[in-house]
């Protein structure tokens, strides 16, 4: 029924050229070719996204996301009630959060701080909420706060679909959907308030999507979909200092996060790759200038290479402008650090730089990023 009436309005719209033209103007959205895998019927059939309203996404994507509910074990604290160090009564603690499906073979995302340490993790569904199933921990990367659980499935299970975060922009819509404040399922929407923010130092290799969409506790691990209905992003932080929703919300790149995810599946961790370099920026309005008449809009230089590090043993130096990584332009810090989230420890890449007048390029091999100020770090 739909091929043919497709054929049928192609040839209208061959006879009507005027039609055409003005319904390119009425129609401010572009359409997208369809992502749907005949051979798999769980994933989502959108062919033209842009044209789906917010409860026909809903539709198809609810069934995919999860309750999780979690228990960690009792631990034996210590008072100091009656002048002596006395063990307490211990008691477990428990929590919940939001996860999604991956794949037809029970792979759950959320996040990493929602499933630490449980001994328990029970998985309850959107067409069943009063039965449960149990789930294991596959792995989590603190890094990034992903992680993957399983359930063992009777059969294939319905699942989303990855979208690409890099197509984010401020103002593009959004829809959340998870367990916020208890309150199972709920569903809100908002947008991109904006992209590639970095709010954890300690934590360079990563950044973060904030949106205006309402997320509050619970909602942690619950996926963000774009108006085509593929995961954008992963919930994870609330910024609030009354502990309730704000109107500021992040959400982990669906980019970085599938990373996570697939080296997870893979192997049960994560790693993340580094050029070995501190960083700065171009001070001086001299210099960017000089650097803008000769082409160059990066404002990233070269600090100083850590000693032994990939980039000095590729033969960077403190001073070098960062013009290109990967092939790709680089205009500030987060478009290097996203060239390594599509590289692994040990690839060989291209860095172009410029040096006393002179373009370079070097090859550096990538080395393993040593994170600070993490527990187990």
């Amino acid at each position: 029924m739909q091929d043919r009436f497709r054929r049928n309005k192609m040839k209208k719209l061959k006879l009507l050229p005027l039609m055409v033209m003005m319904l390119s103007l009425m129609v401010p959205y572009k359409l997208i070719a369809s992502t749907h895998d005949d051979d798999n019927p769980n994933t989502f059939k959108y062919e033209r996204c842009m044209y789906n309203t917010a409860s026909e996404i809903v539709a198809e994507a609810i069934p995919n996301v999860v309750y999780i509910f979690m228990e960690r074990g009792p631990e034996v604290t210590f008072d100091d009630e009656f002048g002596g160090l006395m063990p307490s009564i211990p008691r477990p603690t428990s929590g919940i959060g939001t996860g999604f499906f991956i794949n037809d073979e029970g792979y759950i995302v959320t996040n990493a701080h929602v499933v630490k340490g449980a001994t328990t993790l029970k998985i309850f569904y959107w067409d069943s909420p009063l039965e449960y199933g149990d789930a294991e921990i596959v792995g989590i990367d603190e890094i990034a706060d992903i992680a993957v659980v399983k359930i063992n499935p009777e059969g294939p299970t319905k699942f989303v679909e990855w979208g690409d975060s890099d197509k984010l922009e401020m103002g593009s819509d959004v829809i959340a959907i998870g367990h916020g404040l208890s309150m199972p399922w709920a569903v809100t929407k908002g947008i991109i308030s904006y992209v590639d923010r970095s709010p954890d130092k300690s934590k360079p290799m990563i950044t973060y999507n904030q949106s205006d969409t309402v997320i509050n506790q619970g909602n942690s691990g619950g996926p963000l979909f774009d108006m085509c209905g593929k995961v954008v992003g992963v919930n994870t932080l609330l910024f609030s200092r009354t502990g309730s929703f704000s109107g500021v919300g992040f959400s982990i790149p669906s980019n970085l996060a599938k990373r996570s995810v697939d080296q997870i599946i893979e192997k049960g961790y994560t790693t993340y790759p580094a050029i070995g370099i501190q960083m700065k920026v171009v001070s001086t309005l001299e210099e960017r200038k000089h650097l803008l008449s000769i082409g160059i809009e990066s404002v990233v230089k070269v600090d100083k290479p850590s000693e032994g590090g990939a980039a000095e043993l590729a033969g960077l130096k403190s001073g070098d402008i960062l013009v290109e990584v990967g092939g790709h332009e680089i205009v500030g810090s987060l478009d290097i650090i996203k060239q390594l989230w599509y590289n692994e420890i040990g690839d060989i890449l291209k860095v172009k730089v410029y040096r006393d007048g002179e373009f370079m390029t070097f090859d550096v091999k990538l080395q393993p990023f040593i994170f600070q100020n993490l527990e187990g770090k």
